[in-house]
């Protein structure tokens, strides 16, 4: 794994707030308590300081930055959900997910006809403390959130998200057209829907009426930035994560180590348990841990990025680390036997929470490639026998250890929009049609290799980029191939750095790769937008462009969950099994682990980490580790 530089604000310690004239008044102080030392007088007893609290668990692939404006994976985000704060949340038991308030008072009803939102930010509420403030106590106010959401489309940074704002906002469009001819945008512009009424109060107006809106403005990298902050790091945004949230950045190491520390500005929490549910033990133990208490409770938190799942699960073993996150696939039979905890780890008190993730893993084809992509009748051909000729049940059997559902279609289980009667046999694994399939379109053997060539004669060879440093992620590359083989395809893997696959699919640079998405939000839109075509470039990776589904797409975004949407969710799911820019994988069911020292956890089906519901017996976890 690579390693960089130290980073982010682990290079120096915050400054103590003080008045111009405080270094001159405590001046005498300090010269006292020199001559003391010096004289050589012992100070008084000291209270012993209670030990710090700290959580250390691993991801499972490396980070790629701290902007959220500028990021795009789980694990950079997760970072991300701890240091700001979005103007809306999800409350941490309540199941189905609620939407809360988290920096404004109160979640605003809908005017004008669904498409105007206004909020009003709560007083007090302070950003981390920064060079860039120098002393002064920098608060959040409306023109933060206005700011963040116009850099979203700032071609400068071409954010993976920008999607969530294009064609959204009354005026903002025309702002980051303008900002495109010239190369600058304007951040100082005038933008309708953008309407800053005073210190504390926004208000959007959108260009039609929007039913996830307020799902978007829960997102974890949809919050507010410090536009001072943004200007002063510049290219360096990514190591400079100034934010409102209940921990800062104290240390990064690249692709190695992130140390987040309690901010001490921050306001606090208090957990809500009006939600929870008594007959629910993860809520139980949650109520009984945190009631009553301000939170966060934990003073540090330590990630360390492993991508190989051995050293990955046996830190946890070793009691290294607190929390296991999604226990690799490959140690399913020595944690669950039988779906039972393995009797090592139920003696030690080790808690699992077993999760149907709402996620979907997806195989994707470069539809600008011109051998594996394009719309003509041998293009789709091409793809669905490599469909056909992959065999997904083995995926799920043997590499998955069967903790996995097969996708019936892109909107997984738990996400408004999610059709359990959907089924299709176009994605089944059956090698006799996918050759056929491939012999009427003249993907033959033509020079008596053993190897299918293109219908013009030329060689067909695929290659298929993955995730490198998993082993189970070398596994379905190697299942891939030996699929392909079997039907004469040959097709060639090649393993890649997670950070380094983001970018190559999301700038067009791959034949067909690996991928997943796990919910922004728990609407079926969240995952279809990843093959709405003006999203090519951002998250629609296949850079998928087919008039028919981005129409349908548009349509399905003005109608509120009921029949009628879902009929036009049918459809767009119809006509992806019809053209096959993806491979569907399938859902995965996720088995995280956590030691009995580990207080107040509850895996959450959206946000990823929560770290400032956790709470640390550090007694007991000594206790334990001796």
């Amino acid at each position: 794994m690579p390693r960089g530089g130290r980073a982010g604000r682990g290079c120096y310690d915050p400054p103590i707030f003080r008045s111009p004239g405080d270094p001159l008044k405590r001046l005498p102080t300090l010269l006292c308590c020199a001559l003391v030392a010096a004289a050589g007088f012992a100070p008084g007893p000291v209270a012993a300081q209670a030990p710090k609290k700290v959580v250390r668990m691993a991801f499972r692939t490396a980070e790629t930055g701290f902007d959220p404006q500028r990021i795009f994976d789980r694990y950079s985000v997760g970072v991300c959900e701890n240091l700001f704060e979005p103007l809306l949340t999800y409350d941490y038991l309540a199941r189905p997910v609620r939407l809360v308030p988290l920096v404004v008072e109160a979640i605003p009803p809908a005017e004008e006809g669904g498409t105007r939102y206004t909020f009003r930010i709560r007083p007090g509420i302070y950003f981390a403390d920064d060079p860039v403030f120098r002393g002064k106590r920098r608060e959040l106010v409306a023109a933060d959130v206005a700011y963040a959401v116009k850099r979203f489309r700032d071609p400068k940074y071409a954010s993976p998200y920008e999607w969530l704002f294009e064609n959204k906002i009354l005026g903002l469009d025309e702002v980051a057209k303008e900002a495109r001819r010239t190369g600058r945008f304007d951040y100082d512009a005038k933008v309708a829907g953008l309407e800053v009424r005073d210190r504390y109060t926004i208000s959007f107006k959108l260009t039609e009426p929007d039913f996830n809106f307020l799902y978007i403005l829960a997102m974890p990298n949809v919050v507010p930035v410090a536009r001072e902050v943004i200007e002063a790091y510049g290219d360096d945004t990514m190591a400079h994560p100034v934010g409102t949230g209940p921990f800062v950045l104290k240390e990064w190491v690249r692709r190695a180590k992130i140390v987040l520390e309690r901010n001490p500005l921050h306001r606090g929490y208090e957990l809500d348990a009006r939600w929870a549910d008594p007959a629910d033990e993860w809520d139980r133990r949650a109520v009984d841990a945190l009631a009553g208490k301000r939170l966060p409770l934990v003073d540090r938190v330590e990630i360390y990025p492993i991508e190989e799942e051995q050293p990955r699960f046996l830190a946890f073993i070793n009691h290294e680390h607190d929390l296991l996150d999604e226990t690799p696939a490959e140690f399913i039979d020595q944690v669950l036997p039988n779906g039972h905890l393995a009797p090592n780890l139920a003696r030690q008190g080790v808690h699992v929470f077993r999760e149907e993730q709402p996620e979907v893993t997806y195989d994707v084809f470069n539809m600008e490639d011109p051998l594996v992509g394009g719309y003509s009748p041998e293009r789709v051909a091409l793809r669905r026998a490599m469909v056909l000729a992959h065999d997904r049940d083995q995926e799920i059997a043997i590499v998955r250890k069967g903790q996995a559902i097969p996708a019936q279609s892109p909107v997984p289980p738990g996400v408004v929009g999610y059709d359990p009667s959907f089924r299709s046999t176009q994605q089944d694994h059956d090698p006799a049609r996918a050759k056929a399939l491939l012999d009427m379109f003249g993907y033959v053997d033509r020079d008596g290799d053993g190897w299918r060539d293109r219908p013009d004669g030329r060689p067909l060879t695929v290659v298929y980029k993955y995730n490198a440093g998993s082993q189970s992620n070398r596994q379905l590359a190697e299942l891939w191939a030996k699929s392909m083989a079997a039907v004469g395809i040959r097709l060639e893997a090649e393993a890649v750095q997670f950070a380094d696959l983001l970018n190559d699919k999301r700038v067009g640079k791959f034949q067909m790769a690996g991928s997943a998405w796990i919910a922004d939000y728990p609407d079926a839109q969240n995952f279809l937008q990843l093959l709405y075509g003006p999203n090519t470039g951002q998250s629609n990776e296949a850079r998928f462009r087919l008039p028919e589904y981005d129409l349908l797409y548009r349509r399905s975004l003005a109608v509120p969950d009921g029949p009628e949407r879902n009929a036009l969710y049918r459809e767009m799911n119809r006509l992806i099994l019809a053209y096959a820019p993806w491979r569907l994988g399938v859902h995965r069911i996720f088995n995280h682990l956590q030691y009995p020292w580990v207080k107040g956890y509850k895996k959450h089906p959206i946000l990823y980490t929560n770290f400032k519901y956790l709470d640390i017996d550090v007694a007991a976890r000594r206790a334990a580790t001796r």
